[in-house]
């Protein structure tokens, strides 16, 4: 039973001992190899777990802005990934000298092939520094208008009006134009624009969008909404409403403005005021009468 026992240790002990690979005149055997995967499954995990306490010990504490936290955290995970992988190629006796030539390799491999890869982690890791856009922030980019819910080190997710989510690449943020709606402040302007016919009551017309605007609750009453009439057009008088919001207490403008539409509508048919359209009025001119035959 003994020399059993012992047989297959040795076996054992030989297998764990084969030489898989040699790189940079260091050899690397079947057992570093198994270890360090087995340490690294478990670098992940603890590297989450690790974040959580951290943020609950100091970023939660000391940070008082949510999307400071968000890059504390972020920053947090891949400092405390980066650790536990040292670590775990250490205790599998795997020496780090081993990715001067890895890395010589993978360099080859992103000149190649893998750009956008790190240009979207590049780019996620200065949005994540210099945070031109935060959590929570109503942005359009390339034709995508929506809610920041996450940004990552590779994307960045965005929810639009329909509550449908899109993944989009960090680079779109820093090589395309991006209109952030939050930026610096939550109070966005929004306009609106209708026209009424000719011989209406101008001043009313005003008094009755001032009176709209400044009782409408999801309208901020500083600044002070207004009323333009902005031009003499061939078939209306044309009118803007310019209003302002706030983000953080509106579902979306276009709900604001669908309100005060509602009592456009409703406010100009009490008083009788007629809302335009487009009309032409023709002249004939004519050298001689017009001889005219009813046909019964």
């Amino acid at each position: 039973m003994d020399n059993g026992l012992q047989e297959t240790l040795s076996a054992v002990d030989l297998i764990w001992k084969i030489k898989l690979i040699t790189i940079a005149g260091i050899k690397l055997s079947l057992g570093n190899v198994v270890v360090a995967l087995i340490l690294l499954l478990f670098a992940t995990r603890l590297s989450r777990l690790m974040v959580k306490l951290i943020n609950k010990k100091l970023i939660l504490r000391f940070v008082e802005d949510k999307a400071s936290q968000t890059t504390y955290q972020t920053f947090a995970f891949y400092g405390c990934l980066a650790l536990f992988v040292t670590l775990s190629l250490t205790i599998a006796g795997i020496p780090l000298t081993v990715f001067t030539v890895v890395g010589g390799a993978l360099a080859i491999g992103v000149g190649f092939g893998s750009q956008n890869i790190v240009n979207n982690f590049i780019s996620g890791v200065i949005m994540l520094v210099e945070q031109p856009i935060k959590v929570g922030d109503v942005v359009e980019v390339d034709g995508l208008t929506g809610t920041v819910l996450s940004i990552g080190t590779r994307s960045t997710k965005i929810r639009n009006a329909d509550n449908k989510v899109f993944i989009v690449p960090n680079s779109f943020f820093l090589e395309k134009g991006v209109l952030n709606w939050n930026f610096e402040t939550t109070t966005i302007r929004a306009t609106l624009d209708f026209g009424v016919a000719y011989g209406s009551d101008v001043k009313q017309v005003e008094n009755i969008c001032m009176d709209i605007m400044l009782n409408n609750e999801h309208i901020e009453q500083s600044p002070l909404p207004y009323v333009f009439f902005t031009d003499f057009a061939d078939s209306n008088l044309n009118f803007q409403l310019i209003f302002y919001c706030d983000t953080e207490k509106v579902a979306s403008l276009n709900h604001v403005k669908s309100e005060v539409r509602f009592k456009i509508d409703e406010k100009f048919r009490h008083h009788k005021i007629e809302m335009a359209f487009p009309q032409r009025d023709f002249r004939l001119k004519m050298d001689r009468s017009l001889d005219v035959k009813v046909i019964s």
